[in-house]
């Protein structure tokens, strides 16, 4: 039985609202009994600072949530293109500094964005981001504590704290994600695995340094003072904007899809699976019928907003494990990986024409526009990505000469001569 269409997914059912539902009352169950229970550790009041001793642990922690929302605030600015976001180093630090209670709290608050504040999440999907997180904290927390307990007599205080931070960072990692990924496969009707696979290689290579980083931290906040960590920070920053530019160069700028540098190197990942016989894709090439024409009759300023509203509607098409692309001009692409077979691919390729072809709903009014795809399913047979998007296009471009729809073979077969749209 094949998955689920992409554009007309099946509605979530009440296992998700269930679940939602205990995350909320675990996560912020566990914070409550934090409180009442557990001690915020002395080691988080901020040194150097002339604050009396009864508020010191609190302005401390006050210190580690401002550093977190900092870090939410930036990553809420990237429309999820940033691998590294900073968001394990202050959690970690609040885990060594102050344990469980501010681990739990500092997690919980300083996951803030800009877009829950403008209203573009649910209340309640907010909140259960926000319980898990303070829950992974808490939990997270206790680990570090029991750690360093039973290893600084084996080996020494700073080794101790090191392998216990770490230690309890990947516990944090590991069960924040692990709850994510459960909302997202019971919301993207996906399996475990593909909804595991959104959180990629470069999310887990960086995952291990955050952790040191916020050991470096934590260190440096109790040894040297308030603004050591303010300074390392500053110093981050310069790699997220080395990081953000790099991001950039793969993206494009007008619809914020893949470009075709970024699309390519999906690509080539999605035919080396492919080939070693892990996984079928289906590869969508999309050209739009009569854009010359809309932006001969209407001006360049409609047409900018005909590739707009289709890279949005692109967008909404597909999952999350999918990739779209503009390739240029009014040329798009898909990448859907775990297609089992042609026959499921033409279906998805199918809907997704019909749902193109739509009128859009412009600012200057509705208007319609064709769409030619050409499809090619990527299994053992495939070659190597250029050739499979030249048959791409070449099948893109029999179905422009027909009139629009969809033209689609597998990708053993050799690309077909392009004629111009």
């Amino acid at each position: 039985m094949s998955r689920a269409p992409l554009i007309e997914r099946r509605p979530t059912g009440p296992e998700l609202a269930v679940y939602t539902a205990v995350e909320i009352a675990a996560g912020l169950g566990i914070l409550a009994w934090a409180c009442l229970t557990l001690p915020l550790a002395a080691t988080i009041a901020a040194p150097d600072l002339p604050v009396p001793a009864a508020d010191a642990a609190g302005v401390g922690l006050a210190f580690w949530v401002g550093i977190g929302l900092l870090g939410s605030l930036r990553t809420s600015t990237l429309q999820g293109r940033a691998v590294l976001t900073f968001d394990v180093p202050f959690i970690v630090a609040a885990m060594i500094l102050g344990g469980p209670l501010a681990a739990g709290w500092v997690a919980a608050l300083a996951g803030l964005e800009l877009r829950e504040l403008r209203g573009e999440v649910p209340w309640y999907g907010a909140l259960a981001n926000h319980a898990v997180a303070g829950l992974a904290g808490v939990i997270g927390g206790l680990v570090v504590i029991s750690l360093r307990v039973t290893l600084v007599a084996l080996a020494g205080d700073q080794l101790a704290a090191l392998v216990a931070a770490l230690a309890g960072a990947f516990v944090f990692a590991a069960l924040d994600v692990g709850m994510v990924t459960v909302t997202i496969s019971l919301r993207e009707r996906l399996s475990p695995t593909e909804a595991s696979d959104i959180f990629g290689g470069a999310f887990r290579r960086t995952a291990g340094a955050e952790a040191i980083l916020g050991w470096v931290l934590a260190l440096g906040y109790r040894e040297v003072g308030w603004w050591a960590p303010v300074a390392c920070i500053a110093l981050v920053l310069l790699a997220w904007q080395a990081n953000d530019d790099r991001e950039e160069t793969s993206h494009d700028a007008m619809t914020a899809l893949l470009n075709r540098r970024g699309f390519q190197r999906q690509l080539g990942q999605a035919v080396w699976r492919a080939r070693k016989g892990a996984a079928h894709s289906a590869l969508i090439a999309i050209d739009l019928d009569g854009f010359h024409d809309v932006n001969n009759r209407l001006g360049h300023a409609v047409g900018d907003e005909v590739i707009k509203a289709i890279g949005g509607r692109l967008r909404a098409a597909i999952r999350l494990t999918d990739q779209a692309a503009r390739l240029g001009g009014d040329e798009f692409a898909l990448l859907l990986p775990g297609v089992p077979d042609l026959t499921t691919a033409e279906m998805l390729a199918r809907r997704i024409h019909a749902r193109l072809t739509e009128p859009l709903g412009l600012a200057s009014g509705q208007l319609a526009v064709g769409a030619s795809l050409g499809l090619v399913l990527l299994d053992e047979s495939v070659v190597s990505g250029a050739q499979a998007l030249d048959v791409a296009d070449g099948l893109m471009y029999e179905a422009k000469r027909a009139g629009g729809g969809v033209a689609s073979r597998r990708a053993n077969l050799p690309a077909l001569a392009a004629a111009p749209a």
